[in-house]
């Protein structure tokens, strides 16, 4: 009988062979978001370390905590969700990803097309 580290190094293996596009049928809740938000800051000015969908699962709680450090230097408080959208404020007022994001953009003086995967995140 395999043991909890066997299970998961299969399991890890087989994520590495589907693409980003059979990821994203699997992947969802907050978790990746919180994955695309590291990767977002990371590109906009190194604010964290950047992290991929499967790392966002299997490492959810180190990979949130990435990206809440991150937020927090653009001034954006957030309070993550495993399951269900994340919750983003600045200056206390509840906005949405898409909004903490281009608050962020403007605030480095970039646009989307300076960010490597565009809106893609």
């Amino acid at each position: 009988m395999a043991n909890r580290e066997e299970n998961i190094k299969k399991i890890n293996d087989e994520l590495e062979l589907m693409s980003d596009e059979e990821l994203d049928q699997v992947a969802g809740g907050s978790w990746k978001s919180t994955a695309g938000d590291t990767r977002f800051l990371n590109d906009l000015a190194g604010l964290c370390d950047r992290f991929g969908a499967t790392a966002g699962f299997f490492k959810y709680g180190t990979v949130a905590d990435e990206a809440c450090k991150g937020w927090s230097k653009v001034g954006i408080q957030v309070s993550p969700v495993w399951f269900g959208e994340n919750q983003y404020y600045l200056k206390g007022k509840s906005i949405t990803r898409e909004q903490a994001m281009e608050y962020a953009i403007k605030k480095f003086g970039k646009t989307w097309k300076d960010m490597p995967e565009g809106k893609g995140y």
